[in-house]
C-alpha cells in the first residue's frame, strides 16, 4: 500500500514536469493544429491530474479505513479466539459436570434402591414386632390367666388346709373319743354305735384328704406349666427388648443415610442450577459470538466494496499512464517538427512487480482456458470472484497452484489478511473442486 501510494505520488510529480514542458512549448512554439491539439490534451491532462488528486486523497481515507478495519478484524478474530477457547474450556467444564450428573444420578439410583429395600425390611420388622407385640399381648393374658388360677388354687389349698386341719382336729376328736369309749366300756352299745360312725367319717375324711391330695398334685403340675410359660414369656420379653434395640438402632442409621440422600440432594439442585447458569452463559456468548461474525461479514463487504473502488482507481491510473503515453508521442512530434530531426521516443516509467503479481504472464493463457465459477470456493464471495477474474485468474487449477509468495501478493491485491485465506483452504478447496469437475488433479 505505501509503495503504491508512493508510485502515485511519483506519477504527480512527473506530469507536474510533463504540464511545465508542455507550458514552455505552448509559449515557445506555434504549430497550430498540433498546438491546439496539445492544449487539449493538457487540458485533459490536468483534469486527470485532478481527478488523480481527489482519488488519491480518497484512496488516503479509504486507505485508513482499511486499516481500523484490518486492526477491528484483528481484534474481533482475537476475541473471537478468546471466545473459542473460554467456549472449548466451558464446554469440558460442562461435560465433567454432566458425567458427574450421571454418577450422582447412578449413586442416588443406588441409593434409592437401598432405602427401598431397608424401608421393606423396616415394614417387615414392623409386621414382625407387631405380630411378637401381639404374641406378647397374648402371653400377658395367659399370664394373667395362669395368675389367677394360680391363686384360685392357692385359695382352694388353703381350703383344703383348713379342712385338713378340720379333720385332723376331728380325728384327734375321735380318739379322744376313742379313748374315753374304752374308759366307758359299759356303754358298749353306744361305743359301737359311735365307732361306726367313726369308721364312716374316717372314711369320710380319707376320701377327702385322697380328693385334696389329688387336687394339690394338679396343682402342682399346673404350677409346672405356668412356670415354663413364664419362663417362655420372659424369653420372649427379652427377645422383644433386643429385637426393639436392633430397629431403633436400624432406624437411626435409616435417619441418617435419609439426611445424607438430602444432602445429595440438594447438592445434585446446586449442580442443575449452575448448570443452567452455565448453559445461560453460553448462550450468551453464542450470542456475542453470531454478532461479532456479522459484524465481520460486514467489514468483509465493506471491505470488498473498498476494494472495488481501489481497482476502480487502478482503472484510472491506467487511462492517466495512456494519456502519458499520448502525451509523450506529441511531444516526440513537437520536437520532430521544431528541431527537423529524430528524437528518441521516451519511455514511460514501469510498472513495479508488485503491481503485475498475477496478472502478469497468466492473463492471456488464461483467456483460452475454461472459466470456473469461483465463488463455489469457501470463503470466495463474488465480489472477491470478480477480482480474481481481472488479475486473470478462472480456473480451480490456477488457485491449486498457489504458493505462499502467491497467497501473499493476492491478499495485498484483495485487501484481505493471508492468514484468512489459509484458514479459509482456498487452495486444498479449489484442488477438491477441480478434481470433481474434472476429474484429475491439478
Amino acid at each position: 500500500m505505501i509503495m503504491f501510494i508512493g508510485q502515485i505520488l511519483g506519477c504527480l510529480i512527473i506530469a507536474v514536469g510533463i504540464g511545465g514542458a508542455v507550458g514552455w512549448l505552448l509559449r515557445n512554439v506555434s504549430a497550430g493544429p498540433l498546438t491546439q491539439q496539445l492544449m487539449d490534451v493538457t487540458a485533459t491532462l490536468r483534469l486527470k491530474e485532478q481527478t488523480l488528486e481527489k482519488a488519491q486523497y480518497e484512496l488516503n481515507t479509504q486507505t485508513a479505513a482499511v486499516q481500523m478495519l484490518e486492526s477491528k478484524i484483528v481484534e474481533s478474530e482475537e476475541i473471537n479466539q478468546s471466545i473459542r477457547q473460554e467456549l472449548s474450556a466451558r464446554n469440558d467444564r460442562l461435560q465433567e459436570l454432566q458425567a458427574e450428573l450421571a454418577i450422582r444420578t447412578q449413586r442416588l439410583t443406588i441409593l434409592e434402591t437401598e432405602e427401598a429395600s431397608v424401608r421393606r425390611r423396616a415394614s417387615e420388622y414392623d409386621a414382625a414386632a407387631a405380630a411378637q407385640s401381639e404374641e406378647v399381648q397374648q402371653l400377658q393374658l395367659a399370664r394373667q390367666v395362669a395368675q389367677q388360677t394360680i391363686e384360685a388354687n392357692e385359695q382352694k389349698q388353703r381350703d383344703l388346709q383348713r379342712r385338713v386341719a378340720e379333720l385332723d382336729a376331728a380325728i384327734a376328736e375321735a380318739d379322744r373319743l376313742r379313748a374315753r369309749v374304752e374308759e366307758l366300756e359299759p356303754a358298749q352299745g353306744r361305743v359301737h354305735w359311735l365307732e361306726v360312725q367313726l369308721s364312716d367319717r374316717d372314711a369320710e375324711h380319707r376320701a377327702a384328704l385322697h380328693q385334696v391330695n389329688s387336687q394339690l398334685a394338679e396343682r402342682d403340675r399346673r404350677i409346672g406349666e405356668l412356670e415354663s410359660l413364664s419362663q417362655r414369656l420372659q424369653e420372649q420379653e427379652e427377645a422383644l427388648a433386643q429385637w426393639e434395640t436392633t430397629h431403633s438402632h436400624t432406624l437411626t442409621q435409616h435417619e441418617a443415610q435419609i439426611a445424607k440422600l438430602q444432602q445429595q440432594l440438594a447438592a445434585q439442585d446446586q449442580l442443575r442450577a449452575q448448570l443452567l447458569l452455565d448453559k445461560q452463559l453460553l448462550d450468551d456468548r453464542t450470542e456475542q459470538i453470531d454478532g461479532l461474525r456479522h459484524r465481520i461479514h460486514e467489514l468483509e463487504a465493506q471491505q470488498q466494496g473498498l476494494a472495488d473502488q481501489m481497482k476502480t482507481a487502478g482503472d484510472k491510473q491506467e487511462e492517466i499512464d495512456g494519456l502519458r503515453k499520448r502525451l509523450v508521442e506529441v511531444q516526440v512530434a513537437l520536437r520532430i517538427k521544431t528541431d527537423g530531426g529524430t528524437v528518441p521516443p521516451r519511455q514511460t516509467p514501469r510498472q513495479s512487480d508488485s503491481q503485475l503479481s498475477l496478472k502478469m504472464e497468466q492473463a492471456s493463457a488464461a483467456k483460452d482456458r475454461p472459466k470456473d465459477d469461483l465463488s463455489k470456493i469457501h470463503g470466495i464471495g463474488p465480489v472477491f470472484a470478480r477480482t480474481l477474474n481481472k488479475m486473470g485468474l478462472y480456473s480451480f487449477g490456477q488457485i491449486a497452484r498457489w504458493t505462499p509468495e502467491d497467497i501473499d501478493k493476492v491478499a495485498k491485491k484483495l485487501y484481505t489478511a493471508p492468514e484468512r485465506i489459509k484458514r479459509d483452504k482456498w487452495v486444498a478447496e479449489a484442488k477438491r473442486q477441480h478434481r470433481e469437475k474434472y476429474g484429475e488433479n491439478p
